[in-house]
């Protein structure tokens, strides 16, 4: 981390800063797995005609519901049995990425750009609920996502972020953007879930997509 703060660094001493860097700020909804909100800003550092650095800081709510249904027969008695958990969990995020500019011979103004890089996140706090129906008789629980008996493994995570956006009259950004984790992140509170977590490992990263709209200075 230190090396990437240091290249960083340098590439900023080296560029015209205060004619060249622009900052925008952007917020909108994501999907990760179900619908939530990103927010937060970026700096892009041109380093040449078509590439820069682009650091963010984004505030990022990630929502979570899985459920299980059963029933079964004892004797002359059948048993229905359901559960739901669904959890919020705020993370923040700081994506430091390369910026692709394209579609213009003079590419400073181009319109168009492209965003790759990786990011590091950390969750700060969330809140969760799990319902149980047992029987006809409903019971509820708060929890934290982040305790013992939560569905996040981890406050720490890491993986790769990706964005299009597109710049209207250089001031209104319009772009889509998807982050990709790398650590296995969350588990799953049922059998069932846990089997499919074994079968399919995405279930258990970070897999977050959304729109966003924002504002560049």
């Amino acid at each position: 981390m230190k090396k990437v703060i240091i290249a960083l660094l340098m590439i900023m001493a080296t560029t015209d800063m205060n004619s060249q860097t622009k900052f925008s700020v952007e917020a909108g909804p994501q999907y990760s797995p179900d619908f939530s909100w990103r927010i937060g800003g970026n700096a892009d550092i041109p380093i040449s005609s078509r590439l820069s650095v682009v650091p963010g800081l984004y505030l990022s709510n990630r929502h979570r519901v899985t459920k299980e249904n059963y029933s079964y027969e004892e004797g002359e008695t059948r048993h229905t049995y359901s559960k739901e958990s669904s959890f919020h969990a705020n993370y923040i995020t700081l994506p430091l990425r390369l910026g692709i500019r394209i579609g213009r011979l003079n590419a400073v103004n181009s319109k168009w750009q492209i965003l790759v890089g990786p990011y590091i996140a950390y969750g700060t706090n969330g809140s969760g609920t799990m319902t149980k129906i047992e029987n006809g008789i409903r019971s509820q629980t708060k929890y934290s996502p982040f305790e013992i008996n939560g569905m996040v493994t981890s406050r720490w995570d890491y993986g790769f972020d990706s964005e299009i956006q597109y710049t209207y009259k250089n001031k209104i950004k319009l772009g889509a953007f998807m982050e990709s984790g790398f650590k296995k992140l969350y588990q799953s509170d049922n059998d069932l879930g846990k089997v499919l977590d074994e079968l399919f490992k995405v279930n258990t990263i970070n897999i977050s997509a959304g729109i966003i709209v924002g504002y560049q200075f």
